[in-house]
């Protein structure tokens, strides 16, 4: 938790809760009076000097205004939900024109689950940019075989447009019908860890396949182990059997090697833009999507892309943001326990993310309540309903949902609100009633 000079902070009325341990854990919420945290006024000590200056959003100065009596309300009744008895949670949330009208533990470090995804999210577009594109290539090796150039692309398939068969199809096309050498399959863009950071043995592949630069499908069409320890070698084997389906064949073993960058490209692939395997990621919460994308911001360094690599080029790039990261990241999609960060900070960040040029994507990238992606059955029928943006976020032990929306007298708001604990799932109602209230606000 941050510690604040009391000369330097301004004061508000929130609300906070007082959490009994033991028993039956009610909580019992009280209006009192929070300090909340000064603007930034120059760039965090630990800014690389190779990044742009820090300038605070004038947006992060706290109203004194004091909170509108139905959002304490609101926040009341969340905090003694009974669906929430026992569970570790927090919140903030901010009306513009009226400041942080809730927190609840906002600077405690939580579990983010997907919202993890949102970092990853502003380092993508910020470091990438929305109009980069990721390709596959075949190229030509010097003793006759072709190798197969992974190049992180994690929306490859079997088949489809964007597939081993539409990259056989090329081969083919360009008049090559056997292959003397061997087939080799080039996925050093990355690293070759199979994880990222601390992930669980449940997650691999339920939720998530095993990382390589050269992925299909996902890397979830196996589950054994030796698939697991090496999917893209298995990765170049389907690409033989696509080449044979369009009359090519190939003499030599499939093998793990580096292409050469002077032999010639005989076949490749483009993905979509950034931009539309960003939105996919985030409207579908793509485990795999967001670790890929994480490891090719890594990959910008000139190092193999990796998810430590990704993440320590993200911070970098968001410290212009003002928001200092207190927080722990040890993955680009949530999974990983180790991932922690509290609600004040996720607010912020996002708060801060709207005074930049790529803010418009992100926000539309985020599945619209009630409308689409993970939102598409939430907040139906209420004021949040085709208003609230915000990413979802649900692994075993907590649930979270950080986003934007609109009051119903106009006010922009932005929110994150975290819940840890062996029962957090049975929150999302009183979760989603919460914040259908703030965008049911008339002020």
């Amino acid at each position: 938790m941050r510690r604040r000079s009391a000369a330097a902070l301004s004061v508000a009325l929130v609300v906070v809760v007082v959490a009994c341990s033991g028993g039956d854990g009610h909580r019992t919420a009280h209006p009192l009076s929070q300090a909340r945290r000064p603007v930034p006024t120059s760039a965090p000590a630990t800014t690389p000097s190779t990044t742009a200056p820090c300038t605070a959003d004038p947006g992060l100065a706290a109203p004194s205004a004091p909170v509108p009596p139905d959002l304490t309300l609101a926040v009341q009744r969340f905090a003694n939900d009974p669906h929430l008895t026992g569970e570790r949670f927090g919140l903030s949330i901010w009306i513009d024109g009226l400041g942080e009208v809730g927190a609840l533990e906002p600077d405690v470090p939580l579990l983010p689950a997907s919202n993890q995804k949102l970092l990853t999210a502003m380092g993508v577009l910020s470091v990438l940019g929305p109009s980069a594109r990721l390709t596959t290539a075949v190229r030509r090796t010097r003793d006759g075989g072709v190798a197969i150039v992974g190049g992180g692309d994690p929306s490859l398939t079997t088949r489809g447009p964007n597939s081993l068969d539409a990259l056989a199809a090329q081969v083919r096309a360009a008049g090559v019908t056997s292959v003397p050498g061997q087939l080799v399959v080039d996925e050093s863009r990355y690293d070759g860890l199979r994880r990222a950071g601390q992930w669980q043995d449940w997650a691999v592949p339920a939720d998530a396949g095993a990382l390589s630069a050269l992925m299909v499908d996902d890397n979830r069409y196996r589950r054994d182990a030796a698939f697991l320890a090496d999917p893209a070698l298995a990765n170049g084997e389907l690409f033989r059997v696509a080449l044979a389906a369009h009359g090519v064949t190939v003499n030599g073993a499939t093998v793990h090697g580096s292409a050469a960058s002077d032999g010639a490209v005989i076949a490749s692939l483009t993905s979509a833009p950034i931009s539309a395997l960003l939105t996919d990621t985030l409207l579908r919460s793509d485990n795999m999507g967001a670790e890929e994308l994480l490891k090719e911001v890594g990959h910008t360094t000139g190092a193999p892309g990796s998810t430590a690599g990704g993440l320590a080029v993200t911070r970098a790039a968001l410290a212009p943001l003002c928001v200092p990261l207190a927080g722990t990241d040890d993955d680009g999609s949530g999974l990983s326990p180790a991932d922690a960060r509290s609600p004040r900070e996720w607010r912020e960040l996002l708060q801060a993310a709207r005074g930049q040029p790529w803010w418009p994507m992100l926000r539309d990238a985020l599945p619209l309540a009630g409308r689409t992606g993970t939102l598409s059955s939430r907040f139906r029928r209420t004021p949040a309903e085709n208003n609230v943006r915000a990413k979802t976020g649900t692994v075993p032990g907590g649930i979270a949902l950080s986003g934007y929306g609109t009051t119903a007298g106009g006010r922009g708001f932005v929110f994150s609100v975290l819940v840890n604990g062996s029962r957090s799932s049975a929150a999302e109602r009183p979760l989603d009633a919460l914040i259908a209230a703030v965008a049911a606000h008339p002020g």
